[in-house]
This record gives structure tokens, sequence and C-alpha cells, in this order.
């Protein structure tokens, strides 16, 4: 765009006192005000659409209207305080030499001296596609003022015929697909024949077109980079703005497909459950051998049969226990050799693991990556801090502590005896390195002196300085290695809002317990999974059994007297603070709606972590939970989530409530529909009992069930729209999330 025409704004006598520009002529305000001085020049030219006068004819304004509003400022020395001076502007303009056209502005009082006033004329047919020269001029009504510097401008209202052509070298538009989501592309916008543009503007898989990019000079090319959300075929929609404003429609401009994520290099899934050898299930020629010491135990995450465990599958595949270092105990100690490298420490990647720690003495360590004198990185429990840390080494030496490990630590104090996933992501563009510990960023990290450690996956240890050390005690389950960053975005736009990172630490589910609830006798309560969690009946079991029929399932369900009844286990079931589910079909009698009801709980030392349930207050379904455990006085806090729509007694519902680590959030499903969810910040670990039909408060039972109740889910990890409709049904949901 040209250069502006410079020309003195005086619109204020503060502004008429300021000196002239260098190459502008001085405009006098001295002299007499006689009643007989011509206006002065118009200054200050300008078109509606295009802005400040050009004087440049070589870049002249470019204007898409044919009819813009000319305006200039106007004075005159006659317009004084006691006489105001009218004054009306004429407009010219002139192609090739030759006027074709003008307009004049009203003829109105102008500011008094010095000041002055801006004046406006509609222009119209200006000519299209010509070099087009406008001026202007004063009249007073006596005299006419010298005409203003020349400006320059064009007219074009032809939109161009397509928008701006695209390409990548990141994501061809070949039919091959390329990437991953979430990683990120770089994506050129050219000017596809359009040698004024001036502006793209693009929408991202949507067609909108709301997101502007501006090169750096007309009709130039402009750069940028855009994270597909999803595999499969992505879209760019563009229009391309020219130079006079006109705009392309916003059409598709580019289409190419992503990958699906990359599955992990590794992955030691523990499953075999005997023998001295793991396979790695990304590699079945490779995996890990198990020293003697190395015991097979059940697992959090696994298959959901397994010929190889007896007498019957464990739901939740199995795990490896090492005992790690004991005082006084020589050694040896028990391994995990897995035979192969497994990633190229000097890059991106990632890995996770998840872990049961026995004690917290010292450094443990669960995964490493040997080199020549040190691991490339560690994954585990530091002893000085007494957190979860992911650790990056300077160098392959052995260590002389001249060089400090790089570090990020969990913001919490690593638990004992509490499945936990630890993730650590590595990303070689930046140096950056992240911790996440139940699918929470925990801390981060730069690593500047990246080096490729070529020997092999260590478990359980650490074998930095050529030797064993910082032994792991505890259960290791589902090693998994990638060779890329492993995203905390959502991973496919079209399916899920969940990523990566909290679906490895979320969406694995493990059955902690299944009650039928289709007894005819007796007050045990079998355990449908393999945990052996019998309940025990608390009432009369002629009237609790044979009484109750789910009329949408067609099963035999428990019925409760909403006085003293209740099913409870001996000790937990769900770790209260992480993540679980916990599931059930109801029938609330038409009679007792004037107390609350509690479905299913699990008990404290005063009162239930959290309850599902009916709230009579509203009479809605409720999922919800205390704020601790402590001795109340007065009335207990309470945080939930209701149905919006009324509990309907007398009818079986199947309700489910979720509780999201990850997110801190609850959430409630009425007949497999989500009905509510709201943030909770306090959730805090119940030691007793799951209560089914009743509820701790202040120490001891209440909130008894008036009516039926049948198949009764409790899982660690967090259902899923799909996980609950499962539930609903009377299966198990996918384990693996």
């Amino acid at each position: 765009m040209a250069p502006a025409l410079l020309l003195p704004v005086l619109s204020t006598p503060a502004h008429a006192e300021q000196e002239p520009a260098a190459d502008t002529p001085a405009v006098s305000i001295a002299g007499p005000v006689v009643g007989d001085n011509p206006p002065e020049i118009p200054v200050e030219l300008s078109d509606s659409h295009g802005g400040a006068c050009s004087s440049d004819p070589d870049a002249p304004l470019l204007i898409n209207e044919v009819a813009p509003t000319l305006t200039a400022y106007v004075r005159d020395r006659d317009s004084t305080s006691a006489s105001r001076q009218k004054v009306k502007t004429e407009f010219t303009w002139s192609v090739d030499g030759s006027q074709v056209g003008s307009a004049e502005s009203p003829s109105t009082d102008v500011a008094v001296w010095p000041s002055g006033s801006f004046q406006s004329a509609d222009a119209s047919g200006l000519p299209e596609n010509v070099l087009i020269v406008y001026r202007a001029r004063a009249h007073d009504g006596t005299s006419w003022s010298d005409w203003s510097p020349d400006c320059y401008l064009k007219v074009n209202t032809s939109r161009p015929d397509q928008g701006p052509a695209v390409t990548s070298t990141d994501y061809p538009d070949d039919g091959m697909a390329y990437g991953e989501p979430g990683l990120p592309g770089e994506f050129t916008f050219g000017n596809n024949g359009v040698d004024t543009a001036e502006e793209y503007h693009y929408g991202f898989n949507d067609d909108s077109c709301t997101t502007k990019v501006t090169p750096s000079t007309p009709g130039g090319s402009v750069t940028v980079t855009l994270t597909p959300g999803q595999d499969g075929p992505n879209w760019i929609y563009a229009r391309t703005v020219d130079g006079f404003g006109n705009s392309s429609d916003c059409v598709l401009v580019y289409s190419f497909l992503v990958a699906s994520l990359r599955h992990p290099i590794v992955h030691l899934a523990f499953d075999e459950g005997q023998g001295a050898h793991t396979a790695d299930i990304m590699d079945p020629d490779h995996g890990a051998t198990l020293s003697e010491g190395v015991d097979w135990v059940r697992g959090r995450i696994g298959t959901t049969e397994n010929p190889n465990t007896n007498p019957s599958p464990r739901m939740t595949g199995t795990a490896v226990h090492t005992s790690g270092y004991t005082d006084g105990d020589p050694g040896p100690y028990d391994r995990i050799d897995v035979d192969h490298s497994s990633v190229d420490t000097s890059g991106t990647f990632s890995v996770g693991v998840w872990v049961k720690l026995d004690r917290a003495r010292a450094d443990h360590i669960a995964m490493a990556q040997e080199g020549s004198g040190q691991s490339a990185f560690r994954l585990g429990y530091d002893g000085d801090s007494g957190r979860w840390a992911f650790e990056m080494s300077p160098e392959d030496e052995h260590w002389n502590g001249s060089r400090p490990w790089a570090s990020a630590v969990s913001s919490q104090a690593a638990e004992v005896d509490v499945w936990t996933h630890l993730l650590g992501v590595h990303d070689s563009r930046t140096g950056e390195f992240t911790l996440y510990v139940d699918g929470v960023e925990q801390g981060r990290a730069t690593h500047t002196g990246e080096w490729n450690a070529t020997g092999p996956l260590t478990v359980g240890r650490d074998p930095g300085q050529g030797a064993g050390d910082h032994y792991w005690p505890g259960v290791i389950d589902d090693v998994k290695v990638w060779d890329r960053i492993v995203r905390d975005r959502p991973v496919s736009d079209r399916v899920s809002e969940d990523n990566e990172v909290w679906h490895l630490a979320n969406a694995p589910l493990a059955p902690e317990g299944r009650w039928l609830l289709d007894e005819y006798d007796g007050t045990q309560v079998l355990d449908s999974t393999d945990h052996g969690l019998d309940a025990t009946l608390q009432g009369d079991p002629l009237t609790a059994w044979n009484h109750a029929e789910n009329q949408v399932t067609g099963s035999p369900g428990v019925r409760f007297n909403g006085e003293d009844e209740y099913i409870e286990t001996l000790g937990p079931v769900l770790r209260t603070d992480r993540s679980f589910s916990i599931a059930a079909w109801v029938r609330l009698d038409e009679s007792e709606l004037d107390t609350d009801a509690v479905a299913v709980s699990q008990s404290g030392e005063q009162r239930s972590a959290f309850q599902l349930g009916y709230e009579s207050s509203n009479g809605t379904w409720v999922f919800r939970f205390s704020s601790d455990d402590e001795p109340v006085t007065g009335a207990e806090v309470w945080s939930g989530v209701h149905s919006t729509s009324p509990a309907r007694p007398g009818e079986w519902t199947h309700l489910a409530g979720v509780y999201d680590y990850t997110r801190k959030e609850m959430v409630l499903y009425v007949d497999s529909f989500m009905a509510a969810r709201a943030s909770v910040d306090h959730a805090w670990h119940a030691e007793g009992g799951l209560l089914i039909g009743a509820a701790q408060i202040q120490g001891a039972n209440g909130r008894y069930w008036p009516g039926d109740i049948d198949d009764v889910h409790a899982y660690q990890g967090a259902l899923g729209y799909f996980g609950v409709i499962t539930v609903r049904n009377g299966l198990f949901p996918n384990i693996r999330g």
C-alpha cells in the first residue's frame, strides 16, 4: 500500500500550533480575519473503503466500491466565533487527465479558525481497473481554494474465482496417510493466481474460514502450523481476500490423510501368569527373562481370560512382583532382564508403566534404558524427595556428581500400596520432558544433553554405573515404550474428548467386584469376579430373597425394608481416591420418598466416601462425595450431581456413578444417559466395606434403601458412555478401555 499524502491536520487549536511537516507548506494562522479570505486548501483526503489518500501513482489505494464516500478537512479564516463561515467541498476524479466525475458536499458551517471541519460527498460511477486521480477544493460562497494535491486509487469489484493454493510436505495430498493425530505439520497458503492477495482466511476441519493470516507482501505466501486432531481425512477450507477487499468463497482447498496413532514399540503386558519369561507383545521374538525370585501376582490391567492362570481367569490379568533391596541381604536381587533395546533415547519417546510400591526407603526405579556408564532415563520413585520422578542423565559416563540429572518430579508425595500409573514423555524438538502421574501432569524439565542409550530396556532396577542398583520393591505391570509423544490432547475429534494420557490412566478397567444379588436363601452374597469379595446380608433372608424381580433384565434382585437391612463386604472394594465406577439397578418404593436413600456406598470411619442413590429434598437421583472422614457436630458437607429429571419410584432404573481422578470430576448416568457432571476436589479413600442398601452417617449406618437392588458392579477406572451401556446390559466392559 502506498504511503499516504502527508498534509497537516488542524482539528484543534493545539493541533494548529504544531510545526508543519518539513515536506509540506506551512499553514499560517496569522493575518487579518476580514471576511474576504478564500478557504484553505483541503487536507487529509480519504475514501471510505481505502482510507487515507495515497499520493503515489505507482501504489494507488485498492478498493472494491464504485461509489465510495470521499472526505476532506477544510478550514476558513473567515469563520469566527462571532460569524461562522459556510463552506462546501468539491471532489473531482479523472482518468488519463480527463475528468470523469465530481461530487460536492453540502455547504455547512465550519469550526472557528484555526480549527476546521471534515466534509464528505458520495462519489458514484467510478470506473474499474484504471488509475483514478481524485482531488478536492473548498468554496465559501465567494471564492474557491486552490486544488489539493492528487490522490490515487483503483477500483475492482470482481471477486477472486477460487481460494488459496495450499501445500504441505508434512501432510502431502497424495492419497497416502502421514503423521498422526496430535503431530503438528506446516501448511503453506499461496495466492493461486490472485497477485494482490492481502489476506487468507481458513478453517481447519470446519468451513467457517474465520482464522486470518496475512502475507508479508501482497500476493505472498504464508506458512502456518496446524495440528490434526483426528486420523483419516482432514480438510482445510479457505478464502482469499485481494488487495481491493474482494473475497473468494470459503471452499475446500486441501484435503489429506492422517495415519492412526502408532502403537507402542515395546509392550510387556506380564499376562503369562507363570514361568520365567514374558513376551513383548509388539515383537513376540523378544521379551524379558524373570529371575527366580520374581513372583506372579494379580495385575492392574490385563486380559479377561488367560489359560495359563489357574484355577479361574484373573479378570485384570497378572503382573510381576520384585522384592527389591532388603537391609542385610547381599543379593542377588530380583531381576527382569529385557533382551533388546527399546528406543533411541536421543530422540522423541514416551515410557509408561503401572506400579504398586511396597515400601519407600530409597530410590526405586521401575524403568530405565541402559547405556555404557549410565542409564539415559529413569522412571520411578525418588528417595530424597519422597516423590515420583522422571529423570534424564546428561552423559553416558560414570557419574561423579559434577553434572546433575535433569528431573521432573510429582507435586505430591508418592503413596505406598496404591496402583499408580507413571508416564514420562520426552520431546527432542524442545528438549523438554514431562512426568504424568495417574493422568495428571506433574512437572516439566529441560534436558540439553540428549544421547542414545543402546543397551537394553531394564525393568525394576537402574543399571547405572555399570551395575544394577535402585531395585524396585513392589508390583510392575503393563510396561510400554513409544517412539513418539503420548498426547495429552484429544486423539480424535470424531470419537471422544479423551486424550491418550487420560486413557492410559483411567480407561483401563479393573473389575473389583460384582454382586448379581440372585441368591435365594442364606446371608452369603457371592462376588461374581475372582476377587472373592463375598458380602453378608444384614437382614431377613426370607423377605430379602425371591421377592424382587427386575422386569427390565429378567433377573432377580434383593429387597430391603428401608429400616435396617443392607449388604456389606468385609473390607474395602475400591480405592475411592482414584478413578472408579459404581453401578446398580434400583427400584425405589413409591411410599418412601420423604427420606434420603442410598443404593451403594463405601464406608470410612465416620461416613461414606461416596453415595449413589436418591435425594428426597429434590426428588432426584444423586451421586455425591463427602468432604472428609472427620467427626462432625453440624451438617455434613457433600458435593454431588443430581439427575435433571425426577426419580421414578416403583420403576427399575439403572444408576452409574463415575469418579474421574485425572479430571477431578464426578459423573452420574441414569439408564445409560449422562444426567450430570461436576467438579469434585476432595475425594478420599474409605477403608471400610462396600455397603449395598445403606450408607455410613457419623459413624453409624443409615439412609437405608426402601425397595429393590440388582446387579451391583464396582470397577477401578472410569467407565465411559459405551462402558455404562455394557454394564447396564449385564456384561463386563472392555477392561482395556
